[in-house]
């Protein structure tokens, strides 16, 4: 069984790990959507670099949403997904159900620390009206509401951490969803197989810098702090753990 619902990426450069990456993914959707559109000026010429990593690195993870809500709105879409170009889906879930009244379902982390303010979108699944009002908000925000988001930057600048303002900033001031994909009833997704943390802090167990991970039954499992066995319906192969994908 394949999902109804479009999945999308964004990706306005060749990476060679988009083509593993939407092999995988073909078997649980059948309809698979690039984007690639860099030129939105409505954000383009308002948004405030503050972040210590590359700025179009940074502009590029605003304008996926943009492309996105410009595509859905031309093809009058209403429900779909998006996911990293180094993610994967394992498992067909029933992607509508779980999005149910929501406007999105994503990646919230429930354990932070002050100033960490995430919420990732990796991993997630939208309505199209949910799409809107988020880029609306980061519109306003910059032009209108930029004292929501300074005191984090102004805090970076201070102690000279890494990072900084970025897409998922400005997702964890917008997102008012009850729903969680690193924590669902009975499995999650990943946050990234490099990182112990998922959705609290030290959850996995980890082995040579990933996540210990298990395959049984065509199902791949973690195992958490409490040595329960997790299914995990999706990994992320964030940074230096790409070549890991090669694997499945």
């Amino acid at each position: 069984m394949k999902s109804d619902l479009p999945l999308f990426y964004y990706q306005p450069n060749h990476v060679d790990y988009l083509d593993k990456s939407l092999s995988l993914n073909k078997k649980i959707f059948k309809d698979l959507i690039i984007l690639n559109k860099t030129d939105y000026p409505d954000f383009n010429n308002v948004y405030k670099h503050m972040n210590y990593n590359h700025e179009q690195f940074e502009r590029l993870c605003f304008l996926r949403f943009f492309a996105m809500l410009e595509y859905v709105k031309e093809n009058n879409i209403d429900k779909f997904l998006y996911c990293d170009s180094d993610a994967i889906f394992l498992k067909h879930l029933d992607f509508e159900n779980i999005l149910g009244d929501e406007e999105c379902v994503a990646c919230r982390p429930e354990e932070q620390n002050k100033f960490d303010d995430i919420t990732c979108a990796h991993f997630s699944i939208w309505k199209k009206d949910g799409l809107e009002d988020f880029c609306n908000f980061i519109i306003n925000t910059y032009t209108n509401n930029i004292n929501l988001i300074t005191p984090k930057w102004n805090w970076h600048v201070e102690t000279q951490t890494g990072g900084g303002i970025c897409d998922m900033t400005l997702m964890f001031h917008w997102y008012k969803g009850s729903k969680n994909l690193y924590k669902m009833s009975n499995g999650a997704y990943d946050r990234g197989i490099g990182m112990s943390k998922n959705n609290i802090e030290e959850e996995y167990e980890m082995k040579d810098s990933i996540k210990r991970l298990k395959r049984m039954d065509n199902k791949i499992f973690g195992t958490n702090y409490n040595k329960e066995e997790v299914e995990f319906f999706g990994l992320h192969f964030q940074g230096h753990t790409k070549k890991y994908m090669n694997l499945l």
